[in-house]
């Protein structure tokens, strides 16, 4: 991105065609209603580039994407993993409706209460804490689910809750990355049922 800006426009130009050419074989053949392209561009404590250079090399293709999945008549989310939220009004810009999976690093709460009339944060999951990790308790990714609904979800409005236990693909106890999948899903169930028991 520094030393050869052009090519690399070049090659996220043709990664891009190409994405948009899934989007149509999807939608054509699976009749999508929404469609999540991947670009992760941070890590956990910042972007990988300065938010101009993503706004320089990446934004307009982003803003392609989406483009892309308005005219096919698809919702367009943005994924990226890590800390993004110097660049949430450029997501908004491109014409996402959405981000998955914000996760925990990021100012949710104050992108929420800024953004959440035009914009939904999908994930919240603290998946690199304690909660994420194969060691996690049963108690301690019930109460992370439970967190992110009542920090997240009392503003009624741009959020929506996504977790998961993720592992690799060598990872050594599958069953566990399982089990604790499977407390997440319950968990929000249980609060699911709880507020409908209260309407």
């Amino acid at each position: 991105m520094a030393l050869e800006p052009e090519a690399t426009f070049e090659l996220l130009e043709a990664l891009t065609d190409y994405k948009i050419e899934m989007l149509k074989h999807y939608k054509k053949y699976y009749n999508i209603d929404a469609f999540a392209y991947h670009d992760d561009v941070a890590t956990e404590r910042d972007l990988f580039m300065s938010p101009e250079t993503y706004r320089a090399l990446i934004k307009p293709l982003h803003k392609r994407m989406a483009d892309a999945c308005w005219e096919e008549g698809v919702i367009p989310i943005q994924h990226t993993c890590g800390k993004s939220d110097a660049i949430v009004q450029d997501m908004i810009d491109e014409g996402n409706a959405g981000w998955n999976a914000v996760q925990a690093t990021n100012d949710i709460e104050g992108m929420i209460e800024k953004h959440g009339d035009e914009f939904t944060l999908i994930g919240g999951f603290n998946s690199n804490g304690p909660p994420g990790q194969l060691t996690a308790t049963e108690d301690e990714v019930r109460a992370e689910v439970r967190r992110c609904v009542n920090t997240y979800g009392k503003y009624g409005k741009g959020y929506i809750f996504s977790g998961g236990i993720v592992a690799s693909i060598d990872e050594e106890n599958p069953t566990q990355v399982y089990k604790g999948n499977l407390w997440i899903i319950d968990e929000f169930k249980k609060i699911r049922a709880e507020n409908e028991a209260l309407s």
